[in-house]
């Protein structure tokens, strides 16, 4: 009995090993048919999922979480499909004996995984047929591109004009008359958000601030604590001031301020300070004068009457527009193409009855106009018009337009949106960051320019753009976001899973809206937590969490509890391993602006990891763990003050997915040109004024040819060989470039004993796209003034005997000549009217030998900003026409000009009575630096 029993146990064993076997077999065999099955419903769904988007406001509760599901079902296929594509690529790079068994193992595993994304997706295709809900039809490749391309437009150039601030020109003239009332020291702005109060101050600041000695304007909301409140005040107040305070505490910050602001007359506007009173008075806390004594100004904007009911301020009421005023920034909205802003006749009446439903309120207005600024049809003018009918009686005004305005929006464009939900409020985000996280997150539909979608949600007022001004030195675009449309971004994200607070990151929620605390995005940034509050905790779900930012925390990495001090081995400044365990499809990891010194090994597992920040950290070598980091495509560990190796690692040309590399490198090894995906690369990050003591650059010719996608790169030549090669064209593949440094480091070839220098080739102008160049040691490109989108050019001792006609580039921002050793006088076309017509910054410096400034003409340079000369120590003249240049802000000389002529300038001089005469906001400074 006994064998017969055993006998039957052996055989079911065998048949179930059999059967074992014989699926999983089948799933090696199908593997390929799975992927490809799985490729498609990820389309499928995304497609059910953009359909929805577009009609989300209709939705009722039962759709939206079936939505859910299916949502988490699109995402773990999405993170399937990346990470055979990563291991794929990892497992091609290992030996051939390894490559077969590493593919069967990895075929293996994803063939498990896509088993278990079929039975879920066929309980959600079941649910969704109960509801209804029709499986839209996957469009074909170029439909998808070419709808895509039809909510886009061409890129456009960044305007450097100023904004006209339609109605409220009346509000500036009666906010200007307050300032010049000498009793009223305070004056307190009083609004609804979205009513311009922000856009009213920064006007009146930047048409007034010339008149005050010393000026600042802060967003209060950007700081998280009043210290660095008080930094950044005495930083843009004076630059002696903000060093006095580096080693203050806040009281003795604020009496510092308090003594400053009190013998000054400045102009001090802090805006949104109702998020920033608790335990006393901002102003108090600030240490700015509140008296009537004081000569000062101080410019306050707050929603609550109450932040203000304690001070002597005047209330301005900001009232709403009228209906002129509101007609008039309508217009200038929605029909900006048609002459004077006006609107045709088929489309006045209807827009007038769409003007009133925005409830005068200047947010609203803008918004709506914009969204049907390039539409024509006057039924889409009529469905607008009866959408706001809808929403017309909302206690919630303007927060229910703005969400009208997001329901319109393409659905690549909604989650682009939402996803601004990732910066603290009034945080200036840099563009190109931005764009690498839309990116990572795979937001951005192929074939879709990824700054168009940036461009779209600008021309809907969705986002404010700039480009960062030239005293920044450096090309560096911006973008903002009102704070009333982050509270839409933030409000859209927490139904799409996105976790705020430390306490919902770390919790179980049970709320339909969160969908049971399956967290997919931590947006951690600025919440001044440290490691106590995350070391013994791990988020809930981390597995599906694919964004992290824990950015601007500084308490994070400063210590760790002695608990796991001894438990894990963890010392100062390592981040806890814990944190990360099971993140493996995390995306966007930032943790820059925080005091970590390390990063823990179980980062280096995250196969999926697009976007790494350790901008600004305490991290003291390259971390080991980012080699593994195979699918990586933004590295960024600039000002990291305390990095020993500036040499950049070997293994950083493994990482071939890279396309933006920034650090504070020297040097960059061997086989760079590896990274045929690298776009930027940005290594210096000192000041350009420091330019003279670099030894050598950081990357070599041989590496640069083969770099087709590099937009920004700086090299250096080093010898005749190399300079033939540049000659021969080896740069002109290089068709993308927007940012280009070039180095002369040949002896022999850079000027001495009066040799000329070597000439820059005249294939280099088919770089039309090229926006910043900077030479080191060359002659001066005859072709030079062929590049027309050229705005910021610099020069390091250039052969400039033959001047171009460099006064005739229309979008030249920031010019620099240094070190021309032979130049005595500048070509008088510098001072043509009409000439450098975007000019803002002008620099010459070292020039020994110049001996005159030319003459400027009525017109000329007329957006010219500040002027400097530097170590040009013959100068005895100084042309007739800078008092006439009507925006020049500050003239400079530092170690300039013969005796004589630095009298003149100086501080009761002739030449300086009469250049205040005529501009008395000019300020001029003659200082010997090197004294």
């Amino acid at each position: 009995m006994a064998s017969v029993l055993a006998e039957g146990v052996v055989k079911k064993v065998c048949e179930m090993a059999i059967q074992q076997a014989a699926n999983e077999a089948k799933i090696l065999c199908n593997s390929t048919e799975d992927l490809e099955w799985l490729q498609s419903k990820f389309m499928e769904i995304n497609c059910v999922l953009s359909e929805a988007d577009e009609e989300s406001s209709s939705q009722k509760e039962s759709v939206k979480n079936w939505l859910h599901r299916a949502r988490d079902i699109a995402w773990e296929a999405e993170d399937i499909l990346e990470e055979f594509a990563v291991d794929s690529l990892y497992a091609r790079n290992q030996f051939c004996c390894l490559s077969s068994c590493s593919q069967l193992i990895l075929r293996h595993k994803m063939g498990t995984r896509i088993q278990k994304v079929k039975d879920r997706l066929s309980s959600v295709v079941a649910d969704g047929n109960q509801l209804n809900i029709v499986r839209a039809a996957v469009p074909h490749v170029d439909e998808a591109e070419s709808s895509s391309r039809s909510h886009g437009q061409q890129f456009k150039r960044w305007s450097v004009q100023d904004s006209k601030p339609v109605g409220i020109q009346s509000k500036i003239e009666s906010m200007v008359s307050l300032l010049e009332n000498p009793e009223i020291p305070i004056i307190a702005v009083v609004g609804v958000g979205g009513i311009g109060k922000t856009y009213l101050l920064q006007h009146v600041y930047n048409s007034r601030k010339d008149r005050y000695e010393k000026s600042a304007c802060l967003s209060v909301s950007q700081f998280y604590s009043i210290s660095k409140l008080q930094r950044e005040l005495a930083f843009q107040l004076d630059k002696d001031l903000s060093k006095e305070m580096l080693f203050l505490c806040e009281v003795e910050a604020a009496d510092a301020i308090y003594r400053f602001v009190l013998e000054k007359r400045c102009l001090i506007v802090l805006d949104d300070v109702w998020r920033a009173t608790r335990g006393g008075h901002l102003l108090a806390k600030l240490g700015i004068p509140t008296e009537d004594g004081s000569q000062s100004k101080i410019l306050v904007s707050t929603r609550n009457r109450e932040v203000v009911a304690n001070l002597n301020a005047e209330i301005y009421e900001m009232e709403r527009l009228t209906d002129e005023q509101s007609w008039q920034l309508f217009c200038a909205y929605g029909f900006p193409k048609f002459e004077e802003n006006r609107a045709p006749e088929n489309l006045e009446e209807v827009a007038r009855k769409i003007v009133k439903k925005c409830g005068e309120l200047p947010l609203a207005i803008k918004i709506i106009a914009a969204s049907l600024a390039s539409n024509a049809l006057l039924s889409e003018w009529q469905s607008k018009l009866s959408k706001l009918e809808k929403v017309g009686n909302s206690n919630d005004l303007v927060m229910d337009i703005l969400k009208l305005s997001y329901d319109s929006l393409p659905a690549h464009l909604k989650t682009c949106f939402a996803y601004l939900s990732f910066f603290p409020e009034d945080e200036e985000i840099e563009c190109e960051y931005l764009i690498y996280l839309w990116k990572g997150e795979g937001f951005i539909p192929t074939g879709q320019n990824p700054w168009d979608c940036l461009h779209q949600l600008a021309d809907l007022c969705l986002l404010e753009l700039w480009e960062g001004g030239w005293e920044r030195w450096e090309l560096v675009k911006y973008c903002k976001i009102h704070d009333l449309l982050l509270d839409l971004a933030i409000l859209i994200s927490r139904e799409n899973k996105c976790a705020f607070h430390v306490e919902d990151a770390f919790s179980k929620l049970h709320s339909v809206n969160t969908g049971g605390g399956r967290w997919c995005r931590l947006f951690l940034a600025k919440k001044d937590i440290d490691e106590d509050t995350i070391s013994e905790r791990r988020p809930v779900f981390p597995t599906l969490v694919r964004t992290l930012s824990l950015s601007c925390n500084s308490k994070i990495g400063r210590r760790i509890p002695a608990m796991l001090f001894f438990l894990n081995g963890l010392v100062k400044g390592k981040l806890s391993a814990m944190l990360f365990s099971g993140m493996r499809v995390l995306r966007v990891l930032d943790l820059s602006h925080t005091n970590i010194t390390t990063l823990p090994a179980s980062v280096g597992e995250m196969k999926l990891l697009k976007v790494l920040n350790l901008r600004n950290t305490k991290i003291r070598k390259m971390p080991q763990c980012v080699r593994s980091l195979k699918s990586l495509s933004y590295l960024d560990v600039s000002s990291c003050s305390q990095l020993r190796h500036r040499q950049a690692p070997k293994w950083i040309s493994e990482l071939r997915c890279l396309q933006h590399l920034e650090g504070p490198f020297t040097r960059l090894p061997k086989g760079m040109s590896k990274l045929e995906s690298l776009r930027t690369l940005r290594t210096w990050t000192l000041h350009l004024s420091k330019i003279t003591c670099m030894k050598c650059g950081v990357l070599r010719l041989e590496d640069v040819g083969k770099m087709r996608e590099i937009e920004e790169i700086e090299f250096y030549v080093e010898d005749a060989t190399q300079l033939k090669k540049i000659e021969e064209g080896i740069l002109a593949p290089l068709g993308k470039m927007r940012r280009l440094k070039v180095y002369n480091k040949i002896r022999g070839m850079r000027g001495e004993s009066g040799l000329d220098l070597p000439q820059f080739p005249e294939r280099m102008n088919a770089m039309r796209d090229l926006e910043h160049l900077e030479l080191d040691h060359f002659a001066v490109p005859t072709w030079i003034c062929c590049l027309a989108n050229l705005r910021y050019l610099y020069l390091y001792y250039c052969d400039c005997s033959n001047y171009p006609e460099l006064q005739t580039m229309q979008n030249l921002v920031v010019l620099r000549l240094w070190g021309d050793k032979r130049c005595r006088e500048l070509p008088r076309a510098f001072g043509k009217s009409g000439g450098f017509p975007q000019l803002r910054f002008l620099e010459i410096s070292e020039f020994p030998e110049l001996e005159e400034f030319p003459e400027m003409e009525d017109g000329a340079m007329a957006y010219l900003e500040e002027l400097e000369l530097c170590s040009c120590g013959k100068l005895n003249k100084v042309g007739e026409g800078l008092e006439g240049l009507k925006r020049l802000k500050k003239i400079s000389l530092f170690d300039s000009g013969m005796s004589e002529l630095r009298e003149m300038l100086k501080e009761g001089g002739t030449y300086w009575k009469k250049i205040k005469d005529k501009n008395p906001h000019i300020t001029i400074d003659v200082e010997d630096v090197f004294a």
